[in-house]
């Protein structure tokens, strides 16, 4: 579809970021806005990448969760891969339930955080807000 070029670059960074992740012990958790899901479902598919859903178990073959951001709350993982802040903050009815949300995705992480975007950051992210 015309103007996906961005979105499917970004997917495929977002791949990248998980193989990183994966190539250190523990678990990966993946956080996108609900409505990036079913893109990034299908680009781990596509790349082979096994993945897991909120509350199933990590297995020595299946170490990357594909986490919704309505569902990261009282989650943790070892490695996070952000998918597009401002998609985060956008999918809540207001910004300041949107940054709860992208506050909430942005600490589940324990060792380490990528944090992937095409879109702007959501203002108190950038480096202007500092």
């Amino acid at each position: 579809p015309a103007g996906s070029t961005g979105l499917s670059k970004l997917d495929a960074a977002v791949v990248a970021a998980c193989v990183e992740s994966l190539a250190h012990e523990g678990s990966t958790g993946l956080i996108a806005a609900d409505a990036r899901i079913p893109a990034l479902r299908e680009a781990l598919t596509a790349a082979g990448l096994p993945y897991l859903s909120p509350g199933e178990e990590t297995t020595a073959e299946a170490r990357l969760t594909l986490v919704p951001a309505s569902l990261a709350k009282g989650l943790e993982y070892d490695y996070v891969v952000l998918d597009e802040p401002a998609a985060v903050v956008d999918g809540e009815p207001d910004e300041r339930t949107g940054l709860r949300r992208l506050y909430v995705a942005l600490t589940r992480a324990v060792s380490g955080l990528i944090v992937l975007h095409a879109a702007e950051l959501p203002e108190p992210l950038s480096l202007s807000a500092m």
